[in-house]
């Protein structure tokens, strides 16, 4: 697990249902701008809006989408345990190549509770696990301890870190070094900072609509052109925030309308961008997606 992933918008139409349209043009999207990876059905997807039916029939289109060599991680948020092991067979049985687990959200779990639990499903599960730390929605934190313990385990692949804090991200690559684990940001505006930390890649929203621009950050760090990486990773930063206003994640959508993708509805019951907030966004990032696509 490495590289550039899309966490990949589900693109919704508004009336009723996963548009397989927009999805086949947004992951030809994605692959055609050099993705390492797809993660169909996580945050960004808004997956835990979808059933599980719904989560199994994106990613099954998703694989049939994408070469066979591709990984495809498939969001699971979390409700309970022998939930949670029935979805991980179906989404293996779709064709995921590994599954990004969410803890559940409404009761808070202890350090302990948090390990059993991802024992309990990596001992279950048909497909390698992808931790998922993102408290601002689970208001769970996977603790470094916990993380180094979990890391293991020979089904649990790495962790996806969404909370937006260096000094917590830089602890779990030190706590799971040597392992055959990969410790991957969620977050776009931090994806320099995280690089020069040794993360081993991203699971970024921005794969949706720049793919280009964030593979150019990469290969300039690649290349040792950190101060180029760094002048496309402001950039970045730019359309990032741009598009983080309202409903998450309504401003991504819109987005992908303006570049010709998909509809911008949110699945229900998400509240999509006004006409109003579109041309504003509209013109904060139609400069850089013509830059971009030059």
């Amino acid at each position: 697990m490495k590289g550039m992933i899309a966490a990949l918008v589900t693109p919704w139409d508004p009336a009723g249902g996963i548009d397989m349209g927009g999805l086949e043009r947004l992951v030809e999207r994605v692959i055609g701008g050099g993705a390492d990876g797809i993660s169909p059905g996580g945050s960004t997807g808004e997956g835990a809006m979808l059933t599980p039916m719904q989560r199994a029939q994106l990613t099954r289109r998703v694989r049939e989408l994408t070469p066979a060599a591709m990984p495809v991680i498939s969001g699971l948020p979390l409700r309970t345990p022998a939930e949670g092991i029935a979805e991980l067979h179906a989404l293996a049985e779709a064709g995921a190549t590994a599954a990004l687990v969410g803890p559940p959200t409404y009761y808070p779990l202890s350090d302990d509770a948090v390990r059993r639990l991802y024992a309990e499903l990596a001992d279950a599960a048909p497909l390698p696990l992808v931790l998922y730390c993102i408290p601002r929605f689970t208001k769970v934190t996977f603790s470094p301890p916990v993380v180094r313990e979990l890391a293991a385990h020979s089904n649990i692949i790495g962790i996806k870190d969404s909370s937006r804090d260096l000094e917590y991200q830089q602890e779990l690559i030190a706590v799971t070094a040597g392992q055959e684990f990969s410790v991957i940001t969620g977050t776009d505006t931090l994806l320099v900072a995280s690089l020069a930390m040794g993360v081993a890649g991203t699971i970024a929203a921005s794969v949706n609509l720049v793919p280009g621009l964030v593979k150019n950050i990469f290969e300039h760090y690649d290349d040792e052109d950190v101060a180029k990486a760094n002048a496309l990773q402001h950039e970045l930063t730019h359309l990032v925030m741009a598009c983080r206003g309202g409903y998450f994640p309504a401003g991504w959508k819109a987005a992908l309308q303006l570049a010709g993708v998909c509809d911008r509805q949110p699945v229900p019951p998400g509240t999509p961008f006004t006409d109003e907030q579109v041309e504003k966004l509209r013109g904060e990032i139609t400069d850089h997606l013509a830059a971009t696509a030059a």
